[in-house]
């Protein structure tokens, strides 16, 4: 169940704004603060995949509900160490097989570097439990959490300013191996106040694009893919991440038959929210 292309992560409706915004100042730059803050993920995955023979389309949707605790500490001046510890996670589907038995990932934590505006440095190697579920859960959250902030370049911001970040992953998923590599633009489109706290308004728009193999007896099987991410962040002037809303749209094609043309489209809609919790 944990393939994707993620999305991890991860992002949120946006609480009404209260109170007039004062613009940022034209020099200022942003850095996350030192806390620790808990925070709703709710993601709803819809994914259609054709089949063959003439068979209706194998259609499901999955929502999974997680409680993460997020903590940011100062190493250096350069420096922040990132935690995320998963303190729930509940998972309902529609498709007719047992719930899993989510307890033992209760208190799972990954812990790794960022940069004061967000770049994650490194995330430290999950070690081997021996369960592959476990296992694989920690390499989801991997991918989730290091696009969990928003990532702010290292100059002063203002209204209107624009970045572009890329990024390719390599991983193996289902038993693929996957080469993913995302383009996001992302833009301060204005301020607002949330609940007496100067806010900022993010968005996020991506481009992605798949491409994977693996050998199911004794053939390659073929993945191509591509996608779009957009999005709304929100984060306080002050350096604390809010919350956020996205979508996440995935068109994805197997060769089952070593390029015969027996293909096997796969069209994957994901939304997903942050919401940060009192």
């Amino acid at each position: 169940m944990f393939f994707r292309i993620i999305p991890v992560a991860l992002l949120v409706p946006f609480l009404t704004s209260l109170g007039v915004p004062t613009a940022p100042a034209k020099d200022a730059r942003f850095a996350y603060a030192p806390g620790t803050h808990r925070y709703r993920l709710t993601t709803v995955v819809e994914r259609t995949q054709a089949q063959a023979g003439g068979r209706a389309p194998f259609e499901f949707q999955t929502t999974t509900t997680q409680l993460v605790t997020v903590a940011i500490a100062r190493r250096s001046a350069d420096t922040l160490g990132f935690t995320v510890t998963l303190d729930s996670v509940d998972v309902a589907s529609t498709l007719a097989a047992p719930a899993p038995n989510l307890e033992r990932f209760r208190g799972i934590k990954i812990t790794g570097t960022i940069s004061p505006q967000g770049r994650v440095y490194a995330f430290e190697p999950v070690s081997d439990s021996g369960d592959p579920e476990t296992t694989a859960l920690y390499h989801a959250l991997d991918g989730a959490f290091s696009r969990f902030l928003v990532q702010f370049p290292a100059r002063p911001l203002a209204v209107g300013s624009e970045w572009t970040d890329s990024s390719t992953v390599k991983a193996q998923r289902n038993g693929f191996d996957v080469t993913t590599t995302e383009i996001t633009t992302s833009k301060l489109v204005g301020d607002t106040t949330i609940a007496g706290r100067h806010a900022w308004n993010v968005t996020r728009n991506s481009t992605v694009t798949t491409t994977g193999v693996k050998n199911e007896a004794g053939q390659p099987i073929h993945l191509d893919g591509d996608g779009s991410i957009s999005g709304l962040h929100q984060v306080s002037a002050d350096g604390v991440y809010l919350g956020s809303h996205s979508t996440q749209r995935i068109n994805l094609t197997l060769d089952t038959s070593a390029g015969s043309g027996q293909l096997a489209p796969i069209r994957q809609t994901i939304t997903s929210t942050v919401e940060m919790l009192k």
